[in-house]
């Protein structure tokens, strides 16, 4: 579908534009320029603009400017055919079925583009997952967290120093919708190796080992780390979905000689895949033991079931005798 260029603009700024090709900086009134290469002293006293209610832009210091497509065009060396393309892909009129970025480590393997949160998309899935903006922080610079743009829509991911595996959610806390055969869902898990828990070899050190089910409990884990002073003393490991009951036998050996706590969702596929990955830790040589997460009602007053849940604990909750084992989580 070619719609028109001005349609385009209209339904694409500047500020999108800037999201999804990673530039660094945000894009303001006055601003540094994404374009340091063009300065001498990499623009360290901001010289660029993004006025008129965020659809032109202008670097004073070179004199160069335009419109959405002007800068997408500087930034990725195309033409305006290709960076008109380009903004269909994102505006949905042009749907790729998978990302169709691409990564070394996987043999090409697609995946979305990777980047650095922002200081502002790194607050919102703070408050997002409930969790201390220390713990979003500590994360990323383990490696472990990644944000981008799917779509038109900003995501945080989840991955490790192995790069075969990566669970994405949308950062406003939405399922992704259906999309030919894929059906509407919460997150997406891309990659090879499932069977291989994220973190495996960034725990190596540890002697303690959190055990994790899913990318909001690997988050959660460093929120409890940051609060409990636990953030060289114990490593969390997660295998992306309880569907996953299987752990691959190099991973597994691993773990040896380890202490490994579970956190099992309260939930029956939750309760089978810990009983499964108890038993194959146990059988090499792993001390295993679980945290019990029943009993979870949260500040909204619903219910929770997993660990992310117990990072939105009500204060009513944590007070009550029975919860005492909620006022230290990790081992």
């Amino acid at each position: 579908m070619n719609e028109p260029l001005s349609d385009l603009k209209a339904r694409f700024s500047i500020a999108q534009a800037w999201r999804e090709l990673g530039l660094a900086g945000e894009p303001a009134k006055i601003c540094r320029s994404p374009f340091p290469n063009d300065h001498k002293n990499g623009d360290a006293h901001p010289s660029f603009s993004v006025f008129a209610e965020g659809t032109r832009w202008k670097d004073q210091a070179t004199g160069q400017g335009g419109d959405v497509f002007d800068l997408i065009q500087k930034a990725r060396g195309c033409d305006m055919a290709a960076a008109a393309a380009w903004v269909r892909e994102r505006v949905g009129l042009v749907r790729e079925p998978v990302p169709i970025a691409a990564t070394a480590a996987t043999g090409g393997t697609p995946w979305p583009a990777l980047r650095a949160g922002t200081a502002a998309e790194c607050t919102q899935l703070a408050k997002l997952r409930y969790i201390a903006p220390e713990a979003v922080k500590l994360a990323s610079e383990r490696g472990f967290l990644h944000f981008g743009s799917l779509w038109l829509q900003p995501f945080w991911a989840v991955t490790d120093q192995r790069r075969k595996l990566i669970e994405f959610r949308r950062l406003d806390g939405a399922p992704w919708p259906a999309f030919g055969r894929l059906a509407e869902r919460k997150s997406h898990c891309l990659g090879s190796g499932k069977d291989w828990p994220v973190g495996t070899l960034e725990a190596a050190p540890a002697q303690a080992v959190a055990w994790l089910e899913g990318a909001p409990d690997f988050l959660a884990f460093w929120h409890f780390a940051f609060v409990e002073g636990k953030t060289d003393s114990v490593a969390p490991v997660a295998m992306l979905g309880a569907a996953n009951q299987r752990i691959a036998g190099d991973a597994l050996a691993r773990f040896h000689g380890k202490k490994v706590v579970l956190y099992p969702h309260c939930d029956p596929a939750g309760q089978t895949a810990a009983k499964a990955w108890a038993r194959q830790l146990r059988g090499a040589g792993a001390e295993v033991s679980a945290f019990d997460l029943t009993g979870i009602e949260k500040d909204d007053g619903t219910a929770g079931k997993d660990l992310n849940d117990l990072t939105g604990l009500s204060a009513d909750c944590y007070e009550k005798a029975e919860s005492y084992r909620f006022r230290e989580v990790l081992p």
